[in-house]
């Protein structure tokens, strides 16, 4: 089937029918060190005609942490946005609301962290972590950092044996920085749900964080597009609760999945999943 997805080239085409812009930040705007050319731009023109901005991201960092960190760039809430949601902040929302007490049945409970530690969702429960996987009730899937996939199997396949409840607050399998794919945190939940392992997911595309954004920028879903570049994540997870969607192909992952000379029809129809807009990159010409 040939996609029916409208190419647009400016985001004025949408001004019509658009008043909430619901924008991923890896592969629309950032790309992993800086913001793209002219996305800045882009934002403020959007703010200028009273459209309204939530960046949802599956960065697991808490929105406050996210906003201290773009600052220094240039992004600047009021100017270029007006409120940000992360899959850490669900995550950490639900951490706080006796998650791993749920996930492990016990009051007294001990989580053991896969990756990078990520204390900021930790807060209310830090005392619960142990150092040693095999004294843990709760796993969560953290980030790789510098290290290999490979070098964390040893405490997955200890995780399987102990059938261990797994969180990950961020679905993404990899993830675009400087034209350079890297993994993520849902590499482990991938292999642990392979495996026979049970994994509860926070982020795109499961339907919370973007329940959350609407209720948050109390914006009317008929109203409100999805921008972002990945398929399984952006535009399937804004299909899921009824927005529309905008796929960006020049740059993340889409971009990086076309340079293997692969056509946008095809990559569509073997996901199955069709945005309402195409555009080139964020910003505009």
């Amino acid at each position: 089937m040939i996609s029916t997805s409208q190419k647009i080239n400016d985001f004025s085409d949408l001004f019509n029918q658009i008043d909430t812009f619901f924008l991923d930040m890896y592969g629309v705007l950032w790309n992993g060190t800086d913001f793209y050319e002219n996305a800045l731009n882009t934002l403020e023109k959007l703010k200028q005609f009273n459209k309204k901005i939530c960046i949802i991201s599956n960065m697991t960092t808490v929105h406050t942490v996210f906003c201290a960190s773009k600052a220094p760039k240039g992004l600047i809430q009021g100017v270029h946005f007006d409120q940000v949601v992360t899959s850490g902040d669900i995550c950490k929302a639900a951490i706080n609301n006796h998650l791993f007490e749920s996930l492990s049945h016990q009051n007294d409970f001990h989580y053991y962290v896969l990756g990078e530690n990520n204390p900021a969702l930790f807060e209310s429960i830090a005392p619960h972590e142990t150092k040693e996987i095999s004294k843990a009730d709760v796993v969560y899937f953290s980030g790789l950092g510098s290290q290999s996939f490979e070098s964390f199997l040893p405490e997955l396949k200890t995780a399987l044996q102990k059938k261990l409840p797994a969180v990950c607050a961020n679905p993404d399998v990899f993830f675009m920085q400087n034209n350079q794919k890297l993994p993520a945190q849902g590499m482990f939940a991938d292999y642990y749900q392979k495996h026979g392992g049970n994994v509860t997911f926070f982020g795109k595309p499961y339907p919370l964080i973007f329940e959350t954004a609407l209720l948050k920028m109390k914006a009317d879903k008929t109203k409100t597009v999805m921008v972002g570049d990945m398929l399984e994540t952006d535009i399937q997870g804004a299909l899921n609760v009824g927005l529309k969607s905008l796929l960006i192909t020049k740059t993340g992952v889409t971009a990086n999945i076309l340079k293997s000379a692969e056509t946008l029809d095809n990559i569509l129809n073997r996901a199955k999943i069709y945005p309402n807009f195409i555009k080139n990159t964020f910003a505009d010409n």
